[in-house]
């Protein structure tokens, strides 16, 4: 198949990863795979990227233009499926990988966390999500969980039978528990961790949404004995969360993003993950892979860590690529 796929950039957080994972190993099986990007990110091998020119000023704009963009780009070409990861009005299938905007703006309002942001960009971003999902703007939702699937089809009216579930695979290699004794010691010295101190990480980015804040408050409170607070990931109030680190007197450590994830689960005894709003959680599956218990933490560690591991080789990466090859050929021969 010549498949496109849409999102203005390739690098970055989760959804940006399950991009390249998706396109480098469709890619692998022999299909032509195109990505439409505002960035010059480097495309993952055997893809080729396609720059859509966006004008260069607040992030408002150039949301706008690439939504406007991107699907004159791509529409002047012959495609098998076209693919779209959020924020693009049109497309043949729309992957829903955090959520809806709808409702995720509804949760942090509900937490009482920057009340206003029903602005301009916000408010742009619900006129996109509500032209994505229109009835004659795609064929199928494809959805990472039930939960994604029920709120595009509450938010939107999406009728149930157009939308597919496909849970997102690991790679059951990358993340193992045998790395923890090669890769974990290392990030430990490299963090400045003592000997014997038990370490908590969370992943992620946007620290709000997370619910990093709460640990924070926690490690301020009522820290744990003898353990260390690890927060990594991107947020636009980085420096903010890196003050409140050093106000607690070396305890909890934010690291900013990384991308030797393996080697951060490697050195953790536990993952925490308490996000306000969450969609799958690519992290709590790629801990689980590495044999570390995700929020549990006590006398039962090696007991939870076997049982994790057992659940993720559940989704090998292999299978995510099978269902999703599947799914964009259904779409294909409806044309």
């Amino acid at each position: 198949m010549r498949i496109a796929f849409m999102h203005r950039r390739l690098a970055g957080g989760g959804t940006e990863a399950d991009l390249r994972r998706m396109a480098a190993g469709l890619a692998a099986r022999g299909h032509e795979l195109h990505t439409f990007s505002a960035r010059a990110d480097a495309p993952p091998p055997g893809v080729t990227l396609r720059r859509v020119p966006v004008v260069r000023a607040g992030r408002l704009v150039r949301l706008l233009s690439f939504a406007a963009m991107a699907p004159r780009l791509v529409a002047r070409e012959r495609w098998d499926v076209v693919v779209g990861f959020g924020r693009t009005p049109r497309q043949d299938v729309v992957r829903v990988g955090g959520g809806t905007h709808r409702s995720y703006l509804a949760r942090m309002e509900a937490a009482g966390l920057r009340r206003g942001w029903r602005g301009p960009y916000h408010r742009a971003i619900l006129r996109l999500e509500a032209r994505a999902f229109a009835p004659d703007a795609y064929r199928r939702v494809l959805a990472v969980s039930e939960r994604v699937r029920d709120e595009v089809a509450a938010d939107y009216h999406v009728p149930p039978e157009r939308i597919r579930v496909l849970y997102n695979g690991v790679d059951l290699e990358r993340f193992h528990p045998a790395r923890r004794g090669v890769l974990g010691p290392a990030l430990r010295r490299a963090l400045g961790l003592a000997d014997g101190e038990r370490v908590c990480v969370a992943i992620g980015s946007g620290f709000a949404r997370k619910g990093f804040d709460l640990l924070l408050r926690l490690w301020r409170e009522a820290p744990p004995r003898d353990t260390a607070l690890v927060l990594v990931g991107d947020d636009e109030r980085l420096g903010h969360y890196r003050g409140l680190a050093q106000a607690l007197g070396g305890s909890v450590r934010v690291t900013g993003p990384r991308p030797d994830v393996e080697a951060v689960l490697a050195a953790a005894d536990v993952a925490c993950l308490p996000s306000r709003q969450e969609a799958f959680g690519n992290v709590v599956l790629e801990a689980c892979a590495a044999g570390v218990p995700v929020v549990a933490l006590g006398p039962d560690h090696d007991t939870f860590a076997r049982a994790a591991r057992a659940r993720a080789e559940q989704f090998p990466w292999d299978k995510h690529l099978d269902g999703l090859e599947a799914l964009l050929a259904e779409v294909a021969r409806e044309f």
